[in-house]
C-alpha cells in the first residue's frame, strides 16, 4: 500500500456488531435471487446450491440472516424438510 493510500484507508472494525452497523448484510432473499440469476442456464440448480452450501458451511459460526439463506439453498438442492420443487415445463 502506497503511503497516499494509507491516508485514506478505514481501519477495519474488530467487533461483529461494529461491523454489522457500518455494513450490515444484505436481506437474505435478495442474495439468494442475485445468486439464482447468477447460476448459468446450462448450469444445474441443484449442484451449483450445493457448492454454495459447502461454502456457507465451511464458515466457523453463521450469522442468523446466513442460515436463512442456507435454508433457501437447501430448498433448491433438495436436501432438507421441504419438498423438492416440480420442476418447470
Amino acid at each position: 500500500m502506497k503511503k497516499d493510500d494509507a491516508a485514506v484507508a478505514l481501519p477495519r472494525p474488530r467487533d461483529r456488531q461494529a461491523a454489522a452497523k457500518i455494513s450490515p448484510l444484505p436481506p437474505p432473499e435478495e442474495v439468494f435471487v442475485d445468486w439464482l440469476m447468477s447460476v448459468p442456464p446450462d448450469a444445474c440448480l441443484e449442484d451449483e446450491a450445493r457448492r454454495q452450501i459447502e461454502l456457507i458451511d465451511s464458515r466457523p459460526t453463521l450469522h442468523p440472516d446466513v442460515r436463512c439463506l442456507r435454508a433457501l439453498l437447501v430448498a433448491v438442492a433438495g436436501k432438507g424438510s421441504w419438498p423438492k420443487p416440480a420442476a418447470s415445463l
